[in-house]
């Protein structure tokens, strides 16, 4: 009985784990809240104009963004 009730709550969590994965991955997809490397460098004026805009338009919130450092780099941060 209590093996049968072990597997049984590793299962259930096994099924906890994999949804939360799922939302996880779902939320990535926004720009908002999110740091992106693969905007590109973040150096100049015109750089940091152009995370802002691209910021804006990619969320819904409409806040823009700001070039955030990142160890030695700097890396286009989108605002909450």
């Amino acid at each position: 009985m209590t093996t049968t009730m072990k597997i049984m709550s590793f299962a259930m969590l096994l099924v906890l784990l994999f949804s939360l994965d799922v939302v996880v991955e779902g939320s990535d997809s926004s720009l908002c809240c999110n740091t992106h490397p693969k905007f590109g460098a973040c150096k100049t004026y015109q750089d940091r104009k152009r995370c802002n805009n691209w910021c804006r338009d990619g969320c819904s919130n409409k806040k823009g963004g700001f070039c955030k450092r990142v160890g030695r780099l700097q890396q286009c941060h989108c605002y909450c």
